[in-house]
């Protein structure tokens, strides 16, 4: 039976998320010390466990009122297909519920999940600036 537990008060340690990590393309090269950096400044965040393990992983980064940015929603690929990836989102999501507008960034695959939580494509005006920086150099 999937017993799963979804928490907003414990964060994971830099161990359990670099392991969940190294299940992505996006993420996998990150180290643990930038990780753990990260998860000392994690303000708004929601962790899924089965059985104690870490299965679920989501954060956002907000002003509170303003803006918000979904970051980092990742799910074991173990259990992927149980809906846990909805739950990581609507958990944030209620978190950030007086914000007025929530961006993320999302693979074209992945579009359609979204837009089943109230996200639009938003094209044409999002920039980046993308630095390699890591706390372990």
């Amino acid at each position: 039976m999937n017993v799963f537990k979804t928490t907003t008060l414990t964060k994971p340690t830099a161990d359990e998320l670099h392991t969940l990590f190294q299940q992505t393309t996006w993420a996998a090269d990150r180290t643990l010390g930038d990780i753990e950096a990260m998860i000392a400044r994690l303000d708004v965040f929601v962790c899924i466990r089965q059985e104690g393990k870490l299965v679920g992983f989501a954060r956002a980064l907000t002003d509170g009122v303003y803006r918000a940015h979904l970051d980092d929603i990742v799910v074991d690929a173990q259990v992927r297909g149980a809906g846990l990836g909805r739950s990581l989102v609507d958990s944030l999501l209620k978190q950030l519920s007086r914000v007025e507008e929530v961006f993320l960034n999302a693979g074209e695959e992945l579009v359609p999940f979204y837009s089943r939580s109230g996200f639009k494509l938003f094209e044409g005006r999002t920039m980046v600036l993308a630095r390699s920086q890591s706390s372990d150099a």
